[in-house]
C-alpha cells in the first residue's frame, strides 16, 4: 500500500470528519421536516387570518442558511462546524425589511 494511503487510513481526524457528516446528514434532513412543517402551518395561519405568523417568517431563512452551512461542511467547502458547534444563523429581517423598503421606494 501507498504510504501517504496508510497515513491517511490512519488519520483519526477524518474518521471523526465521518462522523460528523452523518450526524449533519441526519440534522439536514430533520431541519428539511421542520421547514416543511412552517410552510403548512404558515399556509393554513394565511388561509385563516389573513396573515403569517412574523416569528415562523423570520425563521424560514435562518433554517435556509443553516442548511447551506451545513452542506458547505458536507461537502468539505468548509471545515467550520455548524450549529451546535457555531453559532446558529442570526436573524436577517431587519436588513430584509430595509432592503424591502429601499426597492419599494426606488419603484415608486
Amino acid at each position: 500500500m501507498d504510504e501517504e494511503f496508510k497515513a491517511n487510513i490512519s488519520d483519526q481526524s477524518i474518521w471523526q470528519r465521518l462522523c460528523f457528516m452523518v450526524l449533519f446528514a441526519v440534522i439536514f434532513n430533520i431541519a428539511e421536516l421542520v421547514i416543511l412543517a412552517i410552510a403548512v402551518v404558515q399556509f393554513f395561519t394565511k388561509l385563516a387570518t389573513g396573515r403569517v405568523n412574523p416569528e415562523l417568517r423570520a425563521l424560514g431563512p435562518r433554517l435556509g442558511r443553516y442548511l447551506a452551512q451545513i452542506v458547505a461542511f458536507e461537502t468539505f467547502h468548509t471545515e467550520q462546524r455548524p450549529y451546535p458547534f457555531a453559532p446558529f444563523p442570526k436573524d436577517d429581517q431587519a436588513n430584509d425589511q430595509a432592503a424591502s423598503q429601499q426597492g419599494q421606494t426606488q419603484t415608486s
